[in-house]
């Protein structure tokens, strides 16, 4: 390291205790040019005793209170003068402690060999760079050290400078970002896959009307009397697609939403529901759960158990971590062929019902098909 026009020692104690001179050179002559002259003028003696003292401070003021982690090193990656900052960094009391001490050996096992490299590289005279951490979990810190040879008077290299400059904080708000980017593209994702899903439905509406009027008449002996419990179906059916309302202000249990949703459909008494673990769902999670359950009915209605008189429907659920597990199985009169319901719906239990790696599965039995899906636990 140079700073011109001045010779200031810096000394770093060697792991036997003896002080090495870090030197940095002065000419002979200081050499100004005199403005609007073109003249040379000399100067030297008092002046030169005065810059000296005055660039060791400044050269101590800056090392010691640098945020960045300056380091100086022999060839061989040993540790001949850190810093404060670095000091700190390394975990250390005192400076002395990591005097002769192998750099490299004080980061991760997994990062020594890029170091090393790095290291000789710039024993060879390039100026390299080195990324990498250290502590683990949430003391992780990111660091980026830029790392060049130091030539003596002579101009061969003797020592290697090292800087390490943290990146944490860069680091941890490119991370945030990146995260807030991604859950807006999964809510935009979903946003459209609930619109498109919703046409879906209103086609299916009909349907679920049809379906039910039929199921109420085989038991309703007047037309004045299936007019009133067909009323009080549709109704019924209206209220459970409020629980698809894009916004909600409250958080329902898992057993609460099932039931809610089951208790409002047209046929929901039909359905046994097996006591659920406890779990809290968020607004995404109801939405989800409203339109999974709302498309099996109705294709139950149209094609199962629950339109036929003696069918029935069992749904339990099972939580893993976040992942709440539900299992819709059907018991039909007798045993059924497996038939191709529209893909509108298959694609909706398939996009919809799936979690992280957990996935759906649609499975025809003897007697009625079983569909196993997923929704997010919110807490």
């Amino acid at each position: 390291m140079c700073i011109r026009g001045a010779r200031h020692d810096l000394q770093a104690r060697t792991p036997g205790g003896t002080d090495y001179p870090m030197q940095f050179h002065k000419p002979d002559k200081f050499a100004i040019k005199a403005r609007g002259r073109g003249a040379t003028t000399g100067m030297s003696g008092n002046f030169f005793d005065r810059f000296q003292a005055e660039a060791g401070d400044v050269l101590t003021s800056i090392f010691a209170h640098s945020c960045d982690c300056i380091k100086l090193l022999t060839l061989d990656g040993e540790l001949e003068y850190v810093s404060d900052s670095a000091r700190d960094a390394l975990g250390l009391t005192r400076a002395d402690d990591a005097i002769g001490r192998d750099w490299p050996g004080m980061w991760s096992e997994d990062q020594q060999g890029a170091l090393r490299g790095a290291i000789a590289r710039s024993a060879s005279g390039q100026n390299t760079r080195f990324e990498g951490t250290t502590g683990e979990g949430a003391k992780t810190r990111h660091w980026e050290v830029a790392m060049s040879p130091v030539r003596g008077a002579g101009g061969n290299i003797t020592h290697l400078l090292a800087v390490s400059t943290e990146t944490t904080a860069h680091i941890e708000t490119a991370r945030l970002e990146r995260e807030r980017r991604e859950q807006a593209e999964r809510e935009i994702s979903y946003a459209a896959t609930v619109a498109r899903e919703l046409r879906h439905r209103l086609k299916n509406q009909l349907a679920v009307v049809g379906a039910v009027t039929k199921l109420l008449s085989r038991h309703t002996s007047d037309a004045r009397e299936l007019a009133a419990k067909l009323d009080d179906k549709l109704l019924a059916l209206a209220r459970r697609d409020r629980i698809v309302a894009l916004h909600r202000e409250q958080i329902l249990r898992a057993g609460e939403a099932v039931e809610q949703v089951l208790a409002d459909s047209g046929a929901g008494e039909r359905i046994a529901i097996a006591e659920f673990p406890l779990a809290r769902l968020s607004d995404e999670s109801v939405q989800q759960l409203a339109l999974l359950l709302g498309e099996l009915q109705t294709n139950s209605l149209k094609y199962g158990a629950l339109g036929q008189e003696n069918g029935r429907v069992d749904l339990d659920g099972e939580r893993d971590g976040n992942v709440l597990t539900l299992r819709w199985r059907e018991t039909c009169e007798g045993p059924v062929t497996p038939v191709q319901i529209g893909s509108g719906g298959f694609q909706l239990i398939r996009r919809l019902g799936a979690v992280g790696g957990a996935k759906p599965i649609i499975d025809w039995r003897e007697r009625g098909i079983e569909v196993v899906f997923h929704v997010r636990v919110f807490d």
